[in-house]
C-alpha cells in the first residue's frame, strides 16, 4: 500500500501526470456538448505537439488510448460516448489536414508529422481492436464506431494493419447484433476500390470489401444493415444489379431509397447505364408497390425529377422510357397526368400532327385521350381529337402505309404497327353515335382484320373495336367468323391456283405443250360434265375416292393460315359471353377449325387449338365434360407450353362450371384429375406449371369447389419443400394464397388443422434425412427449419385471425385438434432438439374457457404425461407448466360459467312459473275455501274414518297423495275437479278441468307438456295446492281415501 501511494505521488509530480490530466480535462469538457469541439481539438493538438517535442509522445498516446477506452462500455443511446467519438474523429481529421497542407507547402517537417500521425493511428487502432471480440455488445459497437469514423478521416494505412482490420471486419459482419454489423458495413465501405472494373473482361475482379457488401445487401436479416450497404456500395456495372434489386426489398424504406436516392442521384445516366427492360421493371415495381410512400417516391421521380431534368420535354421522356416495348409506360403517364395537372393545358394536337405521327406522339395521344375520358375533359377532347369519320380515315391511312407501302425496314414496320395499335386503343373509347363514322370505321376494321400479317395486339384491339361497333354479340360473332372464313377461303384459293400453275409448269416440259394444254382443258371440261351427269343420275364414278382424297389434300390449310385463324378465333372467344347454344356459328368453328388444330402435329397449332378448345368449354358445360379428358391428357403428355395452356383451361372450367363436369356416367373421375395436379406440383423441372397449378388450386379451394384433403396437403408440402425454394413465383403465390384461405372461413381453418400435424411430421422426417445425408447440404440451407414451419402452421390455424367470423366460430377453435394430433404423434419425433422445439412452441396455441372442456381435459392429460415421462430441461418444463396452468385456469373458469348458467336457468324457470301463477289468479284463497267447504260437506258422510284421524296425519297423507298424483301426470295438464257428482259417486269426474276456470268459461292453461322437472318439483310446495294450518278443515275434506283412489 505504501509503494502504491508513493507511485501516485510520483505520478502527480511528473510530466506524465500533466499529460494525463490535460487530456482528461479535454475529454471531460467535450462529452458535455458539441459546441466547443473545435476548441478542444486545438487543445489536444497543442498537448500532443508539446508532448512530442519534450519526448513524451508515448505517454500522450498511452493516456489518449486509455481515456478513450472508458467510453467503450457505454450504450448506443449514451450521448457522451457519441461526443467523445466525434472529437476523436475531428482530432484525427485535423491532423490529416495539417499533413496535407504541409505536403502542399513542401514543409521540412512534413515527414516528421507523417511519422507521428502514422504511429498515433497505428497504436490507437490496434489498441481498440483488442475489444472487437469482446463479449459485451456495447464494446464491440463502440470499437467499430471508432474504426468507422477513423477510416473516414485517414488516407492510407499500413498493409499489415489493413489485413488485421479486414480479418476483424469479416467476422463482425456476421455479428449477432445488427448495430455492430451496421458499423462493420460503414468500415468496409472505406476499403472499396473507386476504379470501375471492366465488364468486358472475362473474369472482372471485385475487391474483397465490395464483394462482402454485395453479400450483405442480399442476405443480411436486418433492414438497417441492408440499407447501410445499399447507400454505401459503389455503383458500377458489377454492383448495380445488387443495388437495384433492393426495389423488391421486404422493407419499405429500402424500396423507397432506390427511387429517392439511387435512381435520382444517377441523373441522365439512368437512361444510358440501365437497360430499358430493367428500368421498365423498376417503374412497374414502384408504381404497383403495396406501400403508398414507395408509390409516391416513384411517381415523384418520374413526374418531377426526370421531367425537370429533361427541361419539361414530355416527348423526350416518353422516348427515354422506350414505350414501344414497355409494359408500364401507360400507367406511368396516367400517374404523371394526375400529378402534374398543369401539363394538361399545355398539350395541343393540331390536325397536321395526325398525319405525321411518331411512336412517342401516338403513345401520348392514347394516354392523353384516356386521361381526358376518365376525367370528363370534354372541351379538351373536342379541341384535340377529330370526329369519328376522320379518325377512321386516319387509321386507314396508317394501315395502307404499313401494309401496302414497299421497301419498309423492320424498324419502320414495327413503328407503324405500334401507331396503328394506339389508334385502335383510342377507337375503343370513341364516340360512334354518328352513323357515318360508325359505318366507315366498321368497314376499315373488317378489312384490317382480314390482313394476315396483322400483329396480335392489333388483332385484339381490332376485335374490341369491332364488338363496340356491332349491333349485338351475335352480330359480332357472325362478322368475326366471316373474317376467319375469308382468310381460309383465300388460302384454299391460293393453293388451287398454285396447284394449277404447278401442273401447267410440269406439262409445259412436253414437246406438244399447246396440244397438251388443249387436251388438259378438254379433259377437265369432260370430267366436270361427267361428274354432273353421274350426280343427277345417282351414279358413282370409279375415281370418286381418288378425287376426294386429292381434294382433301389440296384443301389442307397452310400452317401460317391455321395460326392466323386460330389466333383470331381465340381472341374472339375471349370476348364472347353468351352460352354456346346461343352462338351456333361457334359450333361450326369447333368442327372445321378447332378440332383439326387439336389433332395437328405442329406444336404451335396444337397449342392454339387447345387454347381455343378450353375457351369454348367455358361456354358450354356439356362440351367441357366431353373434352376434359383431352385436356387432362395434354397436361400428362404434352410439352411445357401445352401443359400450361391445358392447366389454365382445366382450372377455368372448374371455376365456371364447378364439379358437375366430373364424377358421373361418361365423365372424368375427379381422383384422376387430382393425381394430375399432384404430379404437376411434384415436378420441379417445370416451375411455371407449378405456379399455375398452385394458384389455380388455391382459388378452387378458396371457392370450396375442391375439398380433397390429400391434394390440399400436397399443396402445403409444396410450399415448404426445399426443392421448390428457388421457384420464387410459387413461393410468392403460396405466401399470399394460403393465409387468405386459412383466415377466410372457419371451415378452411378446420381443413388445415386436419393435415397440419401430418405435414409437420413429414417435413421433420425430410429434415432428418437431409441431416443424415452429407450430399444434401444445399437442401438443408434452403429448407425452412422445423421451428419456423411449426410457427407458420400455428399462425394459420389461429382462430383469432379469422376475418369476419363471430365469437362462436372463434370458440370452436379447431386449432386444439392440431395440438391433440401433435401430442398423439409426439413419440414419433425422436430428436431431442425437435421435441424441445415443439414443447416450447405449445404456448403459442390459443386456448380459452369457451373451448370444448373435453379437449382441454385431454390436453391437460397429455401435458401431465409428458411432464412425468419425458426428460426435459428447466426452460421447457417451465413453458409446459405455464401452459398447463393456463389450461387449468380455463377449466375452472368454464366450470364456474357452467354452474352460473345452470343457476340462472333455475332462477329463470322459477320466475316464469311465478308469472304463470299470477296470471292464473290461483292466489285467490277465498275462492279455494269456498270450493273446499262445499266438497267437505259432500264427503262428510262417507269419509267418517278421516274425521277421527289426527289433523296433521290426515294433512300429510293428503299432501303425499296429491304430490304423487301430480308426479304421475306430468305429461298432462295439472288440474283438479271443479265439482263432484255426489249423486252417482264419491269419486271425482274423469274429465277434470283446469285448476282455475273463470266463470265465463275460458280456461287458463297452467302448464304445458314441456314443463321442466324443476318446475314440477317446485310446484309440490306451492301453498295453493294444500293450504296452511288455517285451512285444516278444508284440507281434510280435499283428501281422497285409498279405496276410492284404487277404484279410480
Amino acid at each position: 500500500m505504501a509503494s502504491q501511494e508513493g507511485r501516485d505521488v510520483d505520478l502527480e509530480d511528473t510530466e506524465n501526470s500533466k499529460i494525463f490530466y490535460a487530456v482528461a480535462d479535454v475529454f471531460q469538457k467535450a462529452q458535455s456538448s458539441y459546441a466547443g469541439h473545435r476548441k478542444h481539438v486545438a487543445v489536444l493538438k497543442k498537448i500532443q505537439s508539446k508532448a512530442v517535442a519534450q519526448g513524451y509522445e508515448d505517454a500522450f498516446n498511452f493516456w489518449f488510448n486509455k481515456l478513450v477506452t472508458k467510453i467503450l462500455p457505454l450504450k448506443k443511446n449514451e450521448v457522451a460516448g457519441d461526443r467523445i467519438v466525434r472529437i476523436v474523429a475531428a482530432f484525427i481529421a485535423s491532423l490529416d489536414r495539417d499533413i496535407e497542407e504541409a505536403t502542399k507547402e513542401n514543409s521540412e517537417t512534413v515527414i516528421h508529422q507523417q511519422q507521428v500521425f502514422a504511429k498515433f493511428v497505428d497504436l490507437f487502432m490496434r489498441h481498440i481492436l483488442r475489444g472487437v471480440e469482446s463479449k459485451e455488445r456495447n464494446v464491440r459497437y463502440r470499437v467499430l464506431q471508432l474504426l468507422a469514423v477513423i477510416m473516414d478521416n485517414i488516407g492510407e494505412i499500413d498493409e499489415e494493419l489493413y489485413n488485421l482490420l479486414m480479418w476483424s471486419l469479416n467476422k463482425r459482419i456476421y455479428d449477432k447484433e445488427p448495430n455492430v454489423r451496421m458499423q462493420a458495413v460503414f468500415c468496409l465501405t472505406k476499403f472499396q476500390e473507386e476504379d470501375i472494373p471492366s465488364v468486358e473482361t472475362e473474369h472482372p475482379v471485385i475487391d474483397d470489401a465490395t464483394h462482402k457488401l454485395m453479400t450483405i445487401i442480399q442476405n443480411d436479416s436486418s433492414a438497417e444493415v441492408r440499407r447501410a450497404a445499399l447507400l454505401n456500395l459503389v455503383n458500377n456495372p458489377l454492383t448495380r444489379s445488387h443495388i437495384l434489386e433492393r426495389a423488391r426489398d421486404t422493407n419499405q424504406v429500402n424500396r423507397r431509397l432506390v427511387y429517392t436516392r439511387i435512381l435520382k442521384s444517377m441523373g441522365k445516366e439512368v437512361f444510358e447505364k440501365i437497360d430499358s427492360r430493367i428500368l421498365d421493371q423498376l417503374i412497374k415495381w414502384g408504381l404497383e408497390d403495396r406501400e403508398e410512400s414507395v408509390r409516391k417516391a416513384c411517381l415523384r421521380l418520374i413526374s418531377y425529377d426526370w421531367l425537370n431534368m429533361l427541361n419539361g420535354d414530355l416527348i423526350e421522356l416518353i422516348e427515354k422510357l422506350n414505350v414501344a416495348k414497355s409494359t408500364i409506360a401507360d400507367k406511368a403517364m396516367e400517374s404523371l397526368f394526375n400529378t402534374r395537372t398543369d401539363i394538361i393545358s399545355k398539350i395541343k394536337f393540331t390536325p397536321e400532327m395526325w398525319k405525321e405521327l411518331t411512336v412517342e406522339i401516338a403513345f401520348l395521344l392514347r394516354c392523353f385521350y384516356k386521361h381526358c375520358i376518365s376525367n370528363n375533359l370534354t372541351e379538351v377532347l373536342e379541341e384535340n381529337f377529330p370526329e369519328a369519320s376522320k379518325l377512321s380515315s386516319i387509321l386507314n391511312y396508317y394501315i395502307k402505309k404499313r401494309f401496302h407501302a414497299e421497301n419498309l425496314s423492320n424498324l419502320e414496320k414495327s413503328h407503324l404497327d405500334f401507331i396503328v395499335e394506339q389508334i385502335l386503343i383510342i377507337s375503343k373509347g370513341y364516340d360512334f353515335s354518328d352513323e357515318i363514322g360508325r359505318r366507315s370505321m366498321l368497314t376499315i376494321i373488317r378489312n384490317m382484320l382480314g390482313i394476315t400479317s396483322l400483329t396480335e395486339p392489333s388483332i385484339k384491339s381490332g376485335l374490341d373495336v369491332l364488338k363496340i361497333l356491332s349491333i349485338n354479340e351475335r352480330d359480332f360473332v357472325s362478322m368475326s367468323i366471316e373474317i376467319i372464313n375469308d382468310i381460309r377461303d383465300d388460302d384454299l384459293e391460293k393453293q388451287e391456283q398454285e396447284q394449277i400453275s404447278k401442273k401447267k409448269a410440269e406439262r409445259s416440259l412436253d414437246d406438244n405443250n399447246e396440244d397438251d394444254d388443249d387436251d388438259e382443258e378438254d379433259d377437265i371440261i369432260e370430267q366436270f360434265r361427267s361428274s354432273v351427269d353421274n350426280f343427277i343420275e345417282g351414279k358413282t364414278s370409279t375415281t370418286d375416292d381418288t378425287s376426294t382424297r386429292a381434294l382433301s389434300n389440296e384443301r389442307d390449310l397452310l400452317p401460317e393460315t391455321m395460326i392466323n385463324c386460330l389466333t383470331r378465333s381465340s381472341l374472339l372467344l375471349e370476348l364472347v359471353v353468351k352460352p354456346l347454344d346461343q352462338n351456333v356459328l361457334i359450333t361450326s368453328l369447333i368442327d372445321t377449325l378447332i378440332t383439326p388444330a387439336v389433332r395437328n402435329t405442329d406444336p404451335k397449332i396444337r397449342e392454339l387449338g387447345v387454347r381455343n378448345l378450353g375457351l369454348c368449354c367455358l361456354l358450354d358445360v356439356q362440351l367441357a365434360t366431353e373434352n376434359l379428358y383431352i385436356l387432362g391428357m395434354c397436361v400428362s403428355k404434352g410439352n411445357a407450353s401445352l401443359k400450361s395452356i391445358a392447366l389454365k383451361s382445366i382450372i377455368d372450367i372448374f371455376s365456371i362450371h364447378g364439379n358437375v363436369v366430373v364424377d358421373g356416367e361418361g365423365k372424368v373421375d375427379s381422383i384422376s384429375l387430382h393425381k394430375i395436379f399432384y404430379k404437376v406440383l411434384k415436378n420441379n423441372t417445370l416451375p411455371e406449371c407449378q405456379v399455375i397449378a398452385a394458384e389455380g388450386l388455391c382459388k378452387l379451394y378458396l371457392a370450396d369447389i375442391f375439398n380433397d384433403d390429400d391434394l390440399f396437403e400436397t399443396l402445403i408440402l409444396s410450399y415448404f419443400s426445399p426443392s421448390n425454394s428457388s421457384n420464387e413465383g410459387l413461393i410468392q403465390a403460396f405466401a399470399f394464397c394460403i393465409p387468405v384461405y386459412s383466415y377466410s372461413h372457419v371451415l378452411h381453418q378446420q381443413r388445415i388443422t386436419k393435415i397440419a400435424s401430418d405435414v409437420l411430421l413429414r417435413l421433420y422426417m425430410l429434415w432428418v434425412d437431409f441431416q443424415a445425408n452429407e450430399e444434401t447440404d444445399e437442401n438443408i440451407e434452403t429448407m425452412l427449419k422445423p421451428n419456423v414451419i411449426l410457427q407458420q402452421l400455428i399462425s394459420w390455424t389461429d382462430p383469432r385471425k379469422l376475418i369476419g367470423e363471430n365469437e362462436k366460430a372463434i370458440n370452436d377453435n379447431y386449432q386444439l385438434n392440431f395440438l391433440l394430433d401433435i401430442f398423439q404423434q409426439f413419440p414419433k419425433f425422436d430428436k431431442k432438439n425437435i421435441k424441445k422445439m415443439i414443447l416450447t412452441n405449445i404456448n403459442a396455441f390459443y386456448v380459452s374457457s369457451d373451448n370444448d372442456m373435453h379437449k382441454l381435459r385431454e390436453i391437460k392429460e397429455h401435458l401431465e404425461d409428458i411432464i412425468e415421462n419425458e426428460i426435459i430441461d428447466t426452460m421447457t418444463l417451465n413453458s409446459l407448466e405455464k401452459f398447463k396452468n393456463t389450461i387449468i385456469d380455463c377449466l375452472e373458469e368454464a366450470k364456474e360459467k357452467s354452474e352460473n348458467q345452470t343457476k340462472d336457468e333455475i332462477e329463470s324457470s322459477d320466475g316464469e312459473y311465478s308469472m304463470i301463477l299470477e296470471s292464473s289468479n290461483i292466489g285467490n284463497i277465498s275462492d279455494v275455501e269456498k270450493d273446499v267447504n262445499v266438497e267437505a260437506a259432500q264427503f262428510s258422510d262417507s269419509e267418517n274414518d278421516f274425521e277421527d284421524s289426527d289433523d296433521d296425519t290426515s294433512r300429510k297423507r293428503n299432501r303425499s297423495k296429491l304430490e304423487e298424483s301430480i308426479a304421475n301426470n306430468t305429461s298432462e295438464k295439472l288440474s283438479v275437479n271443479e265439482d263432484y257428482d255426489s249423486e252417482d259417486t264419491n269419486e271425482p269426474k274423469n274429465d277434470a278441468k283446469d285448476i282455475n276456470e273463470p266463470e265465463d268459461g275460458t280456461k287458463d292453461v297452467i302448464m304445458e307438456d314441456s314443463v321442466s322437472s324443476n318446475v314440477i318439483e317446485n310446484s309440490k310446495n306451492v301453498s295453493f295446492i294444500l293450504p296452511d294450518n288455517d285451512y285444516s278443515s278444508s284440507e281434510s275434506s280435499m283428501s281422497v281415501d285409498d279405496e276410492s283412489y284404487k277404484e279410480e
